[in-house]
């Protein structure tokens, strides 16, 4: 079954908030969107576009059919991949506290009393986010990232491309991911008050991963990376496998439905990852799983 490339580049049209951290009051921001939260915001778009409630059976069919990379900052033709380096580390050319600088903002809020219109105690917080144009000089800020995407069927959904253009369908409707889907999504925190709008700037199908480092290929329904020593990895890469790498560690766990609470209720912990930007010491073969996380192929 063969795999489609495409790039996809969306535009910030307002404040992202990637949660990562807390600091006593401080929320802090991930600096690039992992690739699960891509997977939350096309499952939450495309459920009640193609007219059914049942949100769990067309989020397992867009991890079977499709695979992400992360989206990271792009603007005026570069593209911002976290790297460690002998000089610390960086965000393609900048080091991580000048990238920062350029695309990392925050806004401070508190709750108010009704009656005495004064701050409620204990309710001020401060949310990082990245920012929807540079500080520095005020140019638009893009997101760019992969997307592979594969012909398929599975409990009356189907994927399949005409034209040069990707159909999902089931028994009642039917969409075009790029314009009726893909051309507006939200996603990441603070969505109640206008974050995380992102708007397609492009879709283009393509052979080889231009900016990000490494090869891909196909082994039977499998995606496979191919990156090569001293290469950066740009997805979080599961611990163990045999991997000989240098970085830094970190758990990474995620929010998910509950059946009886509700979305985000749920806590997964998806175990401990060599974080974006971690080194390769020897050449590696990754297969990308579900989420767009890497794990060592056999």
């Amino acid at each position: 079954m063969t795999w489609y490339l495409y790039q996809w580049t969306f535009q910030l049209k307002s404040p992202l908030h990637i949660g990562f951290h807390k600091v006593m009051h401080f929320f802090r921001t991930r600096p690039y969107v992992p690739a699960k939260l891509l997977w939350g915001a096309l499952t939450a778009k495309l459920t009640p576009i193609l007219g059914t409630c049942d949100y769990q059976r067309v989020g397992n069919f867009i991890k079977k059919a499709m695979r992400f990379s992360y989206l990271y900052p792009y603007v005026d033709g570069k593209l911002y991949l976290p790297k460690y380096t002998e000089n610390g580390f960086m965000f393609g050319s900048l080091a991580f506290n000048k990238f920062e600088k350029k695309f990392i903002s925050s806004m401070a809020s508190t709750a108010i009393e009704a009656e005495s219109l004064t701050a409620e105690e204990g309710m001020f917080h401060e949310i990082e986010f990245i920012s929807p144009f540079t500080i520095d000089n005020g140019e638009s800020v893009f997101m760019k990232g992969l997307l592979w995407i594969r012909e398929f069927s599975e409990n009356g959904i189907r994927l399949y491309k005409r034209d040069d253009n990707i159909h999902i369908k089931n028994d009642t409707s039917e969409v075009r991911l790029k314009e009726d889907v893909l051309n507006r999504l939200q996603m990441g925190g603070e969505q109640k008050y206008g974050f995380g709008l992102l708007e397609l700037e492009e879709l283009i199908k393509s052979d080889n991963l231009t900016e990000f480092c490494g090869e891909w290929l196909e082994d039977g329904n499998e995606l496979k990376l191919k990156l090569n020593s001293n290469d950066p990895i740009w997805s979080h890469v599961l611990q163990g496998g045999g991997v000989n790498i240098k970085g830094n560690i970190e758990p990474l766990i995620g929010r998910d439905w509950d059946t009886d609470k509700g979305a985000g209720k749920k806590l997964t912990y998806h175990g401990l990852c060599w974080t974006p930007g971690s080194i390769l010491i020897t050449d590696t073969t990754f297969r990308i799983i579900e989420f767009g996380l890497w794990e060592v192929s056999p």
